[in-house]
């Protein structure tokens, strides 16, 4: 009996440091950012941005196309090395990848796979193949390894990930 109260008190007393240790954790992680789902497969040629977060990059020409991950591509004209141009900005939500032939932009648009043409001051969806990209994970979890914030449905849809101070993360992988 003696030993059964001893094993009781050692098991409170050890979850409530746990709760109290829970109660103040205070770490670098991931919290998702949520997208409207309507306005997600919106493409929109923008004035040309800074680069913020840049991704891969794909040369055609006299033209660079860079990924700004999950939100779209810089367009810039390198026809003149030491002095290239910004031309201009395609919003994409999701994007990850760029690939140009023949003046037509092969992108992902979350887990689309978008054809698109350049039409002056416009970008024109050429086709859409949907759901090409079907086990693409760039959205469904963090960057990186470690603690981030459980991602909610009822906020919207997951485009991206900041990283931020998190006050007792839930998830980890």
């Amino acid at each position: 009996m003696r030993a059964k109260k001893l094993i009781a008190i050692v098991v409170l007393a050890c979850l409530s440091v746990s709760c109290w240790k829970r109660n103040n954790e205070t770490v670098l992680g991931y919290a998702p950012v949520y997208g409207d789902a309507s306005a997600l497969k919106s493409i929109t040629l923008l004035p040309a941005q800074d680069v913020e977060e840049g991704g891969k990059i794909y040369v055609a020409g006299n033209m660079l196309f860079q990924v700004e991950s999950g939100k779209g591509i810089h367009i810039t004209d390198i026809s003149n090395p030491a002095q290239p141009q910004q031309k201009g900005f395609i919003k994409i939500s999701g994007c990850q990848e760029v690939t140009v032939k023949n003046g037509i932009i092969y992108t992902n648009n979350m887990n689309d796979l978008v054809i698109l043409q350049q039409n002056g001051n416009a970008i024109d969806v050429v086709k859409r193949l949907p759901e090409s990209f079907m086990n693409s994970s760039s959205t469904t979890v963090p960057p990186e390894h470690g603690k981030f914030e459980c991602p909610d449905p009822s906020k919207g849809v997951i485009v991206g990930w900041q990283k931020k101070t998190l006050i007792n993360p839930n998830c980890s992988y």
